[in-house]
């Protein structure tokens, strides 16, 4: 026989499940958008504290501003499970936007907002906030759900003649539907993500073994002969430019070779109109003529040394021409020389004794460095044209 433990008569009655906890803007007590004293509710704390938070972190770089519109944007409002950020993720869900796109713009406009030009500030603050919400949002309902669920209850049985509903407990879900909406939009970029890219396989492939060949045969080139260093860059931007046309018109776009566009461009840009290359050799060279000066010097990339100072004093006027892609020219030269220096950089600086020529900001720099009044012996040009670097004329 099973008996019953009761006490005077009466069953114990079984302890209330714990009460949901969820975050909500609230509706009473409100000044602004109901933020401060939904958070007040949530915490049990006075809003008035939230509200002096929010006012005090927006003199630092704008950071209380943004944190109460992000709050506003994802907090739904009380009695509802809906926040205003449901529709814009629904509506980039629906029109398959992918994440990082975005992301992308988000970024864009937060620093727009935050780190522009007309509102300075320390950006330390945002970022923090930011980061914050974001793992608040993220975790904090999850944590309120876990802990509604009552260690005590009988486990739940997966026999489909069963039903789980349960009128004790309280219904709803614990995460606004942004959170759902949110990772359902992930995981459906992720999986569009794939496709597309095992897609666009074939023409990647062909993209870059294209671009591989196509660079060593250009190298081999310019090892015999030498090619100019902006060729390399044209090169690379044409057979990208040509793969992703390529796969536009067959709906196989390879977007991740998209990314070698923007070196290309750099590279292009840097070196255009420089007569340099490859064949021309990297690493430190020093020029020191005893005699008779070159005619010319020429180097990739590195440091160029020209020393004119055991160069004995010439009977005739004589030009010296220096190429050069990336890196420094110096010319050292005695004070007394009748030494006259073109000095052409595209990207860079020019250096005369010690002194910065710093104007035009640096960009396509021509300057004539004429000798003292009192240098002797026959006229020496030196023409230097450097794509990117400095040029440094020591005189002593």
């Amino acid at each position: 026989m099973t008996t019953t433990d009761t006490l005077g008569g009466y069953s114990p009655t079984p302890p209330p499940p714990p009460t949901r906890r969820l975050l909500r803007r609230s509706r009473t007590g409100r000044v602004g958008a109901g933020v401060a004293s939904g958070l007040g509710e949530y915490f049990g704390l006075d809003p008035v504290l939230f509200r002096v938070l929010f006012a005090t972190s927006a003199f630092f770089g704008g950071a209380g501003i943004l944190a109460y519109l992000i709050a506003w944007a994802a907090i739904p409002d009380a009695g509802t499970e809906r926040a205003p950020i449901d529709g814009w993720v629904g509506a980039l869900r629906r029109r398959r936007i992918p994440v990082w796109v975005a992301a992308v713009v988000g970024g864009v406009l937060l620093w727009a907002v935050a780190f522009s030009w007309w509102a300075p500030g320390p950006f330390f603050p945002v970022i923090a906030v930011v980061v914050l919400l974001v793992v608040f949002f993220g975790r904090r309902d999850l944590q309120a759900s876990s802990s509604a669920v009552d260690p005590n209850a009988p486990p739940v049985s997966l026999n489909k003649d069963e039903t789980t509903d349960d009128p004790a407990q309280p219904p709803g879900p614990a995460q606004p539907a942004w959170v759902q909406e949110t990772r359902s939009w992930i995981s459906e970029s992720r999986v569009a993500r794939r496709e597309r890219r095992r897609r666009a396989m074939p023409v990647r492939l062909a993209t870059l073994v294209t671009l591989i060949v196509t660079l060593v045969v250009l190298g081999i080139v310019d090892s015999v002969s030498g090619i100019q260093l902006q060729v390399y860059f044209w090169t690379t931007l044409a057979i990208v430019v040509a793969g992703l046309l390529v796969g536009l018109v067959s709906r196989r776009t390879p977007w991740s070779v998209a990314t070698l566009i923007v070196p290309a461009l750099v590279g292009a840009i840097a070196f255009a109109g420089s007569h340099a290359s490859l064949h021309d050799g990297v690493g430190q060279r020093e020029w020191m003529p005893t005699t008779a000066p070159a005619a010319e010097y020429r180097l990739a990339f590195g440091q160029g040394v020209l020393d004119l100072r055991s160069l004995p004093t010439q009977t005739s006027a004589r030009t010296i021409d220096i190429t050069a892609g990336a890196g420094q020219i110096k010319i050292i030269a005695p004070k007394s020389l009748n030494l006259t220096v073109l000095a052409n950089v595209h990207f860079g600086v020019i250096e005369v004794d010690g002194t910065l020529i710093d104007d035009q900001n640096g960009v396509g720099l021509s300057r004539t460095l004429l000798p003292p009044s009192d240098a002797t012996g026959a006229p020496i040009t030196v023409d230097v044209h450097l794509a990117d670097g400095n040029i440094i004329l020591d005189r002593r």
